[in-house]
């Protein structure tokens, strides 16, 4: 009969069906190693062991019987028939049943021990004497009891095709565990059915992924012993040394190239004691094919619906954008995937696995670190619109979202102090490049039918000296609109505005000169930004000059005091640029001060820059342009204000580079002119142009040598207005297709510069501010003697009631009106 292994059932389970830990959806399982490269598995079976034997002469056993040792207590069984004991289980030291038939009556003697085996001779000691004549026998069973208590298992990821062998395909080390405690007795002769850990076979850990379980279950039926046996580890190898490039160009190894897959091959060797291999009960499975499939396949060689759009990578405290993984601070990485048989549409499963590519010296023969720890692997897995989740290691935060039908995947992670050194040594010494693999697919499908696949998202050097952490920081930016004054009123963070609008924004940044911080550049600009990527581009800026500044007791002497060229009066904190050098606080060097800037509008200046969504034949400049109304909460776009600055530094590790560092504001809502938010706006405008001297309507022309009187209209969609209380408004000029930001303004509120080409009506300072039935009329002079023949002008106008709840409605789509620049005076209202 030999020894008997009966494999109840062996199920495969994935993270990606049964989650971390392998709790959930448990019936959920595959009876075959099915899956990706680096995915992790469970394998967990059932399994019964027994070994027994069978007297029959009837079958042609021959075997001579002898009593020895007094009234039976000795029984000398020897085979004449080539029946090998030791080759059917039983080995010295043994217990054993033994069922007699003496001619039809039956006598069991149960636990008697084995004193010795030797090829067809076995001598069994009785547990209870008894006179046995041979002649009489006419059957007899012999069934082993000894209680199995240890485990040797050893495994093997081999080629389907290829012969069983336990060779790490990564290492080239043998793998496996083993365990001298399953199943032992607790008392009474009861057995322990807690689950045992299993420790691993040999020194080398380069090969380990995952631990190994053993436990005894029961005894089904006499002479049977149930255990089961789980074992998770990782599916490798997905990376060799000198397979970057294979990697990058979608080159399969030979592992895996056309039907070659992988699968899950074992050996397990129960032991009655750990120490004795003759008393080893072994059984061997290599004929369970696998279907393991390489990066952005699904299982071996199906067809793939999902594909990496694009990836973005960030520093994640200051959203610093990157050439990759960052080793020495917390790295921010946005992955957008699309679905290639239509749009994804929610609570879609996903996995991020991240892993360093060592050479060979770094992944063999290492007695310290296992496979994980010598690839510094991770992985972190969630389904969309869940709270974030987290991996084992270094992954902090792993979400996503869906977006217009595609999955954006966002993580955050940052290596421990001790990787941080490994890594910045190694990219020192020669270079230090990583993997990205992105696990996706249907979770409502089976793990049988699942179209689960492992994408290659990225493989590439890590970023190692362009983002220095905490080098720079901004500590205040604060907004102040046309009617607030810095130092009277309170700043604003939330604003509302229109184009052409001026701000000033109050600021306080700090280099922290602990880490030798040095600033090379310094910019004040206006962006608009993609606060879900990160991406930016610009719509105005103005550079400090820093590189002649003085170094003195280790502060750049920054003290810049200029103005933004902006047409306004001498001293007007609109057209402010100021950068003073600040308080040293702990070797945090602060710097003050403000920076003016309006609201670019020029769409007749083309912008390279802008992000190609927003490309629209029908606009100017295909709207790639200045007008900022243009890309304010549109396709995820923000306007901000920002200050940029490169600095020199030295991170916590040592390393010496430069860093670009953006720092924003939060949104201003920006918009365009003659809309509000609102379907209808709260102000319409009409703009007229009068002859200052009769009155005679102009038709909005502008006189050259005299006076023109410019008057704005103001009607409100709420009725007539009974008070000007807190109204305040303003009227511009510009000339047609002007360069720049030379407009022109009259403020009811800020008073004008002298010499500009507005003016106040004769007996005012401002702009005069008045109602005429109901509407709120704003008026102030062109001079005349500024007019310049032969020039087209745009006139525009603005107001603003602060007693009204400032709209927060925000635009679905830009304004379709082309700006006007055929000579003709175009009339622009701005309305809050």
């Amino acid at each position: 009969m030999a020894i008997q292994t009966i494999i109840n059932d062996i199920n495969f389970y994935n993270e990606f069906k049964n989650d971390i830990g392998f709790v959930s959806n448990l019936g959920d399982v595959t009876n075959d190693l099915s899956g990706s490269v680096m995915e992790n598995i469970r394998v967990a079976m059932s399994v019964d062991i027994s070994w027994k034997t069978i007297y029959a002469p009837e079958d042609g056993f021959n075997w001579d019987l002898t009593i020895t040792g007094g009234i039976g207590t000795e029984l000398i069984i020897v085979s004449n028939d080539g029946y090998n004991f030791e080759n059917e289980g039983f080995s010295s030291g043994d217990t054993v049943d033994i069922g007699f038939n003496f001619s039809g009556t039956p006598v069991n003697i149960n636990q008697n021990s084995v004193q010795f085996v030797n090829g067809n001779t076995m001598l069994i000691i009785l547990s209870t004497p008894y006179v046995i004549v041979p002649g009489a026998i006419i059957g007899m069973s012999i069934i082993g009891t000894s209680w199995l208590t240890a485990l040797n298992y050893k495994f093997g990821l081999n080629e389907n095709g290829e012969s069983y062998n336990t060779i790490s395909k990564v290492s080239g080390n043998n793998q496996g565990f083993y365990s001298n405690e399953v199943g032992l007795d607790i008392g009474g002769g009861i057995r322990n059915t807690a689950q045992v850990d299993m420790i691993r076979v040999g020194a080398n850990q380069d090969w380990l992924t995952g631990e190994a379980k053993v436990r005894f279950v029961s005894n089904p039926a006499p002479g049977v012993q149930r255990f089961i046996i789980s074992h998770d580890f990782t599916i490798v190898p997905f990376y060799l040394d000198g397979q970057l490039s294979n990697l990058q160009n979608n080159i399969l190894p030979t592992l895996f190239n056309g039907i070659n897959t992988i699968k899950y091959a074992f050996n397990a060797g129960f032991r009655v004691v750990g120490s004795d291999p003759n008393t080893e009960k072994r059984f061997q499975i290599d004929n369970i094919d696998g279907s393991v499939g390489w990066f952005n396949e699904n299982f071996n060689g199906f067809q793939n619906n999902y594909n990496v759009k694009s990836i973005v990578y960030q520093e994640a405290g200051s959203l610093i954008g990157a050439n990759g993984i960052i080793i020495g601070s917390k790295s921010r990485v946005t992955v957008t995937v699309e679905d290639l048989t239509g749009p994804f549409t929610g609570a879609e499963r996903f996995g991020v696995y991240v892993s360093y590519l060592p050479s060979q010296s770094q992944y063999e023969n290492t007695t310290l670190t296992d496979l994980k720890a010598n690839f510094i692997y991770d992985r972190a897995i969630n389904n969309e619109g869940l709270a974030p989740t987290v991996g084992s290691d270094f992954i902090t935060l792993c979400e996503s979202s869906i977006v217009s039908g595609e999955m954006v995947i966002v993580f955050e992670m940052e290596y421990s102090t001790a990787q941080k050194m490994f890594l910045a040594n190694q990219f020192s010494l020669s270079n230090a490049n990583y993997l990205l693999g992105i696990q996706i697919g249907d979770v409502t499908l089976s793990s049988q039918t699942s179209d689960r696949v492992m994408l290659l998202a990225d493989a590439r050097e890590y970023d190692q000296s362009a983002d220095i952490p905490g080098l720079f920081g901004v500590d205040v930016l604060d907004i102040y609109t046309h009617n607030k004054q810095i130092g009277v009123d309170t700043g604003s963070t939330d604003v509302v505005s229109w184009i052409e609008d001026g701000l000033v924004s109050e600021f306080d940044f700090h280099l922290n000169l602990n880490q030798d911080a040095v600033i090379n550049q310094l910019q004040f600009l206006l962006v608009a930004q993609n606060p879900i990527t990160g991406t930016y581009f610009e719509l105005d800026k103005f550079n400090v000059v820093v590189g002649t500044a003085i170094i003195s007791a280790g502060v750049q002497q920054i003290n810049e005091n200029t103005t933004r060229g902006y047409i306004l009066k001498s001293a007007d904190q609109f057209n402010d640029l100021i950068v003073e050098v600040g308080p040293n606080v702990g070797g945090f060097q602060h710097y003050t001060g403000r920076f003016a800037q309006k609201i670019s509008w020029q769409d007749w200046i083309q912008n390279l820059n802008v992000d190609t969504i927003f490309y629209d034949l029908a606009k100017p400049n295909f709207n790639f342009n200045l007008k900022s109304s243009n890309y304010s909460d549109l396709n995820d776009y923000q306007i901000k204000l920002a200050i940029s600055g490169n600095i020199d530094g030295v991170s916590l590790l040592g390393v010496s580079g430069n860093t670009d560092y953006l720092a924003i504001s939060p949104s201003l809502t920006v918009y365009n002119y003659e809309e509000d938010g609102n379907i209808t706006p709260v102000w319409g405008c009409v703009i007229d142009t009068f002859n200052n001297l009769n009155m005679a309507d102009l038709g909005g022309a502008v006189m050259t040598g005299q006076d023109t009187l410019f008057r704005a209209t103001w009607t409100n969609s709420g009725g007539p207005v009974a008070s000007l209380v807190d109204i305040w408004g303003i009227n511009r000029i510009e000339q047609t297709d002007q360069p720049g930001f030379a407009i022109t303004e009259m403020s009811s509120l800020n008073l004008p510069l002298t010499t500009q080409i507005l003016k106040p009506k004769s007996g005012f300072t401002l702009l005069d501010v008045y109602l005429d039935s109901g509407n709120v009329v704003m008026e102030c002079l062109i001079d005349g003697t500024q007019v310049v023949p032969g020039i087209e002008y745009n006139l525009s106008a603005r107001i603003q009631d602060e007693n009204a709840i400032d709209p927060k409605a925000k635009l679905t789509s830009p304004d379709n009106t082309l700006k006007d620049t055929s000579g003709t005076i175009e009339t622009k209202q701005e309305a809050p």
